[in-house]
């Protein structure tokens, strides 16, 4: 019982040939097709934001192109970089949600647990925020099955991590805390998972546990890793115990027998 989970992967335009583009969406591919390889598939296939690196509306074209070759059932949900109108009309629309205006929230029925995306992307800044109207939505969705585990997915960490130069990446301490608030009524959610910080951290976030990742984009990675692993992509694998326990393990992705893009 368990899924995979990317982020960040900050995907740019083609049209120039920017060697940078070309590695970043390599390095998703590469992914998907670890993936897409492993013994057991997973049950579904996450992406916590920055899909895009502020491009033209033809990167969602190039990252539905790419991720269209996953063979488990992907959802996403937006991050900073992220427009919300064309993300939800790329990527949800009409499957989730029936507005591309709308918030990108919702909750997929899955066999063993559901997951359930959360939005806090802010118009104004590349921080976290809420909103009364979105932790409401976002309740509504977490009360359709209080017995089934849910794994949360979104962008920015609603709690401190003291590891990183701004512990609290959201604008204000009172928007992180409604997201904390009402994960904390919820005693079925196993797991918090966010993007946006570019490196690995699990932290205690109220009453449970939320997990970062570093980004799929090995150039903005944050981590520290061997000369060996510095252009290796990774992502994560959320496993689900029988006692409602969750472990986490990174993978670095295999390199691709035939040239990026080719």
């Amino acid at each position: 019982m368990f899924l995979a989970q990317i982020s960040d992967t900050h995907l740019l335009s083609l049209q120039e040939n920017d060697p940078v583009a070309v590695k970043r969406a390599d390095n998703l591919m590469r992914c998907i097709d670890t993936i897409n390889q492993l013994p057991v598939a997973p049950q579904a296939v996450v992406h916590t934001g920055d899909m895009i690196n502020f491009g033209p509306e033809n990167d969602y074209g190039l990252a539905c192109e790419i991720l269209s070759q996953l063979k488990a059932p992907f959802f996403p949900t937006l991050g900073n970089r992220d427009s919300r109108p064309e993300f939800i009309k790329s990527f949800l629309l009409p499957k989730t949600i029936s507005n591309e205006n709308a918030f990108c929230q919702y909750r997929v029925v899955l066999k063993d647990f559901d997951v359930v995306a959360a939005d806090t992307k802010s118009l104004t800044r590349n921080c976290g925020t809420s909103c009364p109207e979105r932790i409401a939505q976002l309740q509504e969705l977490l009360k359709q099955d209080c017995d089934k585990p849910v794994f949360v997915f979104l962008h920015h960490p609603p709690t401190r991590i003291e590891a990183l130069k701004n512990p609290l990446q959201f604008d204000e301490i009172e928007n992180a805390r409604a997201f904390t608030d009402l994960f904390d009524r919820f005693d079925n959610i196993v797991r918090i998972l966010c993007g946006h910080t570019h490196r690995s951290d699990i932290v205690q976030m109220g009453r449970h546990q939320a997990s970062t990742l570093p980004s799929l984009a090995t150039d903005v990675r944050l981590d520290q890793y061997p000369n060996t692993l510095v252009n290796e992509p990774i992502f994560q694998i959320h496993e689900l115990h029988e006692d409602g326990h969750v472990t986490s393990m990174s993978h670095f992705a295999k390199a691709r027998p035939e040239a990026a893009l080719a």
